[in-house]
């Protein structure tokens, strides 16, 4: 399994999925970007590990309503991903992106691996 596995498990679900830096202006529809956030190894195994991937989940201004919505469905989504891929329980406090003119969450998930 990889980055563009679980990419294309969001978008098979009918999610809106960008690459990080694709998207530039104001945000007038939900999607979301999946981030490669690192590989770290296991100081007990240095042959096991995982990789960290965040999924940052955006919706317009004048829809905050609709951000749960977007999470329920990645985490829907990405569920028959596992036992490969498993969230790691941190999502982040829903912010305002003044950047995009958007609400903004995010969930971690992590992907255990031979190194």
């Amino acid at each position: 399994m990889n980055y563009f596995d679980i990419i294309n498990r969001l978008s098979g679900d009918g999610l809106d999925v960008a690459l990080p830096g694709y998207r530039n202006g104001v945000c007038s529809s939900p999607y979301v970007v999946v981030q490669k956030s690192g590989t770290y190894r296991y100081a007990q195994s240095p042959a096991l590990g995982y990789t960290l991937f965040t999924v940052h989940c955006y919706v317009p201004l004048y829809s905050y309503e609709q951000l749960d919505t977007l999470i329920r469905r990645v985490k829907s989504a990405l569920k028959a991903l596992e036992p490969d891929l498993r969230p790691v329980g941190n999502e982040g406090i829903f912010t305002i992106n003044d950047s995009f003119k958007a609400h903004e969450g995010y969930l971690e998930f992590m992907l255990q691996k031979r190194l």
